[in-house]
């Protein structure tokens, strides 16, 4: 469906490229470098989104759904690729017949995996608050590992998903928990052992032990310190029109906004929660001309800002700036930082740039 609105979101693949290959320049050591590509590239969409990454120097993929994976590996037909979402017993034979690396993380999955002749599968690990469970004591790691080796199946590998890496306590007890369920097990024989997502990559360093690292919201620059990276994402529109309100007169459905003072100017924007732009962003501001302008309602098609009388119809609107506003961003919807991006769905243009 073409889109006629100026409401758009703008994609850089030539930050991305560069993102990716100064991550891998900074990161050094790693056999593996992990684009993670899960949830149509955090909302981003587009098979040139990956491609970008893997021009870049990324040497591996790794998404959460089926549908995902099978996309990919019909566009990339020789890159690694691991989904980190365990699929159903019925669906493992669609993992084997497009050699995808199939994530076990309980015992009852290791049984039915380790059945299956040739099917490539990855353990993950549970530092203690893993949101797929899996057991947490040496004993009950060893008979998943020994349950997967005596199989039929490919172990190929294992990673430790960090729950909360902006903590240095549960990171390290996480990192002890791993090394005391592996201890006595060839996990050096494993193709890919990995430990760093992208919050604890610039953390706590490299592990001897490790040869991959996943390269997720760092890579596009979401939630992210590293001056040397670029924003890769903006969300823009334009205003439709402007009109006032008298004192005590309101805007939009169930009075939304009601105006305090004569001559409140507001702007129609093109965009609304039928775009994914949830009602959780009233409040939060956008910017016209380089100035801050807060969000006082949100309706299907229609956004309204409080603006001035320097704001005119055809103003650019800044919707989503750069990964520091995503962080206010997020703060404000009290949500992931990534979360404002991946909301937007498809009626919301995507316009790749290099």
């Amino acid at each position: 469906m073409e889109n006629f609105r100026p409401t758009k979101a703008q994609i850089n693949l030539g930050a991305i490229k560069r993102n990716t290959e100064k991550l891998i320049k900074k990161y050094t050591g790693y056999k593996y470098y992990m684009a993670v590509v899960k949830a149509d590239c955090y909302g981003y969409r587009g098979f040139d989104v990956v491609k970008a990454m893997l021009d870049g120097g990324a040497n591996c993929l790794a998404a959460s759904l089926l549908e995902e994976g099978v996309a990919l590996r019909e566009h990339f037909p020789c890159t690694p690729i691991l989904l980190f979402t365990p699929v159903p017993a019925t669906q493992l034979h669609i993992m084997k017949e497009n050699n995808l690396w199939v994530t076990v993380a309980t015992q009852q999955q290791a049984d039915i995996a380790s059945a299956i002749d040739g099917l490539n599968v990855v353990i993950r690990a549970n530092g203690g608050s893993d949101i797929l469970g899996g057991p947490t004591t040496p004993a009950e790691f060893h008979k998943l590992w020994d349950t997967l080796t005596d199989g039929k199946c490919n172990l190929k590998g294992i990673y430790l998903h960090s729950y909360n890496a902006e903590c240095d306590e549960d990171t390290c007890n996480e990192y002890t928990t791993f090394e005391a369920m592996t201890a006595g097990l060839p996990i050096e024989s494993l193709d890919l052992i990995s430990i760093s997502n992208s919050l604890t990559l610039p953390r706590y360093g490299k592990k001897e032990y490790a040869n991959a690292c996943r390269l997720g919201n760092i890579i596009y620059k979401i939630e992210s310190e590293d001056d040397d990276l670029e924003n890769t994402f903006s969300l823009t529109s334009e205003v439709l029109n402007v009109f006032t309100l008298k004192n005590g007169q309101s805007v939009a459905y169930s009075r939304a906004y009601t105006a305090t003072k004569d001559n409140t100017y507001i702007a129609a924007i093109p965009i609304g929660f039928g775009d994914g732009f949830s009602k959780t962003n009233i409040g939060r501001d956008v910017f016209i001309n380089n100035k801050r302008y807060p969000i006082v309602a949100v309706t299907m098609d229609i956004t309204h800002i409080l603006v001035d009388e320097t704001v005119k119809a055809d103003d650019v609107v800044v919707l989503i700036k750069d990964t520091h506003h995503l962080d206010e961003i997020a703060e404000h919807i009290h949500g992931a930082t990534e979360e404002a991006i991946c909301a937007l769905n498809k009626r919301v243009t995507r316009e790749y740039i290099d």
